[in-house]
């Protein structure tokens, strides 16, 4: 396998997850800076979701007659315009604006990234290369809130918006000499698209994404508020811990990949979810300080293994000219209803009762979820 491009995409996936990731510690700032309430803030999610989404799906039916590795690039051209531009921000709605527009900035990557990653590395080291890649997204959750903790002793919080649009435009020359531009088929996108709704695999993959997807960063983007507004913690302590239970987290894509070459996508895909249910369950339902380590912890572990075997699932069972629309519409799905609706459905249920109920609901949700794995087909 080769190691470059693969370190070089593992990097940009780092960046780009990071620019959604560091707004979960900064929320409790954000709420209090706006004087917002847990719904509002929570809303936010919302509009960065819907402009990820709107991105992916559009990037997905397009980008092989823009090129993949020039949408990789304009991609991050437009972070860093959009981070950029908070530090201007100063009312609600300005922040709804800027984070749908991020949320549009980022939502090029995955599409463009996966066929060239299919289309450098031999089939059967998918799960592996896929796996190691999607670790990005993991040590970013792990380490973001470290870091902002860190960060925030030196620099305001907008600058370290300002940091993180800067560093990932250094990555794009060396990107794109080391890429390789896939050629995908020839294909009649109008019978392409009309499939894509005809097709089992993309709405079961969909709805598990959805669960998946708000079990684990949809969680992720209301626990500091969960901790420091409903637990009472400090801050600092609060986001430490956030990404201390996050760093088992980073193994987990690294392993998966192996472990899914090996007994397939489906058994993975039903047992990842089923126990992903069952710890948000447990999160819930801990009132200790240790209890809700050991639950934040286990959470990390199980909700991260999804995502690496979904992609290689989907790639398994579509072929190029159809990889990169499918993928777009399924994380669009997931994306909208459980990355962006999640936090403002917490958000509300805390607001009227509190954030407990609205985790032990949505663990049991995702544990019934993992029953819909059976409807895949197997190719």
């Amino acid at each position: 396998m080769k190691l470059l491009p693969l370190f070089i995409f593992w990097c940009l996936w780092f960046l780009n997850f990071s620019t959604r990731t560091i707004f979960s510690p900064l929320l409790p700032l954000i709420e209090d800076s706006l004087s917002l309430s847990h719904e509002a803030a929570g809303g936010l999610f919302t509009s960065l979701s819907i402009g990820f989404s709107l991105t992916l799906f559009l990037t997905g039916r397009f980008v092989s007659e823009w090129g993949y590795k020039r949408m990789v690039a304009i991609g991050f051209i437009c972070i860093g315009l959009v981070l950029f531009s908070f530090q201007w921000a100063q009312s609600y709605i300005a922040f709804h604006l800027l984070f749908f527009l991020l949320g549009v900035a980022t939502g090029t990557y995955i599409p463009s990234i996966l066929p060239i990653i299919t289309e450098t590395y031999d089939h059967k080291h998918w799960g592996k290369a896929i796996g190691f890649h999607d670790s990005a997204a993991s040590l970013s959750i792990f380490s973001i809130p470290i870091l902002v903790t860190l960060g925030l002793r030196y620099f305001p919080w907008k600058g370290l918006l300002l940091i993180l649009g800067v560093v990932p435009l250094l990555f794009l020359i060396p990107f794109w000499k080391v890429s390789v531009e896939p050629k995908p088929e020839r294909v009649y996108q109008k019978s392409l698209f009309a499939g894509l709704f005809r097709n089992r695999t993309v709405w079961v993959m969909g709805f598990l994404w959805i669960f998946s997807a708000a079990s684990s960063l949809g969680i992720y983007s209301i626990l500091p508020l969960y901790l420091i507004k409903e637990k009472g913690m400090d801050f600092g302590f609060a986001n430490t811990l956030l990404g201390v239970s996050r760093a088992v987290g980073a193994i987990v894509p690294l392993t998966i990949g192996f472990i899914t070459d090996r007994y397939g996508f489906k058994v993975i895909l039903k047992w990842s979810i089923f126990a992903t249910g069952l710890s948000t369950i447990g999160l819930a339902l801990s009132s200790t300080l240790s209890l809700i380590l050991i639950t934040l912890i286990l959470q990390a572990l199980l909700s991260l293994a999804f995502f690496p075997v979904a992609f290689m699932a989907i790639s398994k069972l579509t072929p190029i000219s159809e990889r990169s629309m499918t993928i777009g519409f399924i994380i669009a799905i997931g994306v909208i209803f459980g990355t962006g609706g999640s936090p403002y459905i917490l958000g509300l249920v805390a607001d009227h009762l509190n954030f407990k109920v609205g985790i032990l609901g949505l663990g049991i949700l995702t544990a019934l979820s993992s029953l819909m794995v059976r409807f895949l087909r197997d190719k």
